[in-house]
């Protein structure tokens, strides 16, 4: 037991040095904003911050509060003092990451963000929709080669550098195409049945 209480006593030390790092984070709106930064991966160049969906967050939330309680089950359970100590820790930084989740990420702006670039998106289908209706009118067909709907864009801002055309598919009597911000974590679909409006995928 002699040999092992240093270990221990390190180990405690690095719990609490934790537990004030998270409560002096938690404290300060600012610091989560950095860190949420530097965990997203920046977006393309002039296209402005990659957004993840919120589903991820609230995956990531939910698996830190199930591996927070197994590992505070498996630390109450077990005997020997060094496992039960790390799986308390490790219970610690799970609790911190649903903190961090559920404190640190503004959901309002991950919404407002995403809500942005898919209007981008929207954008360009309008571009794709009017060119689609000169085809239609020309040739009595629609088109599902997008270079060549390139000469059919006259008068519109074209295809924005930002967005992806994921998608187009057509017939002569009716077209789809799905695009996407390459910030955005959302698909957006224009079908000609609709008309003129938009439906999210």
């Amino acid at each position: 037991m002699q040999n092992n209480r240093p270990t221990t006593f390190y180990f405690i030390f690095a719990l609490v040095l934790f537990i004030f790092w998270a409560t002096s984070v938690s404290a300060s709106p600012t610091t989560y904003i950095a860190l949420e930064q530097s965990i997203l991966a920046a977006g393309t160049e002039g296209c402005g911050e990659k957004v993840l969906p919120a589903s991820f967050y609230e995956q990531i939330s939910l698996y830190s509060v199930i591996a927070c309680f197994v590992f505070l089950v498996g630390g109450i359970m077990l005997d020997k003092k060094p496992a039960k100590f790390a799986l308390f820790g490790l219970c610690i930084v799970s609790l911190g990451a649903w903190s961090y989740i559920h404190f640190g990420i503004n959901f309002d702006r991950v919404n407002r963000q995403a809500f942005t670039y898919n209007i981008i998106a929207e954008q360009t289908l309008a571009n794709i929709a009017e060119a689609q209706d000169r085809y239609k009118s020309e040739y009595d067909t629609y088109l599902k080669d997008l270079n060549k709907l390139y000469s059919h864009m006259a008068g519109s801002h074209g295809i924005n550098q930002c967005v992806d055309i994921i998608k187009i598919e057509a017939s002569w009597n009716q077209w789809t195409a799905v695009a996407k911000h390459v910030s955005s974590p959302e698909e957006v679909t224009w079908t000609s049945k609709s008309g003129s409006s938009l439906k999210k995928g």
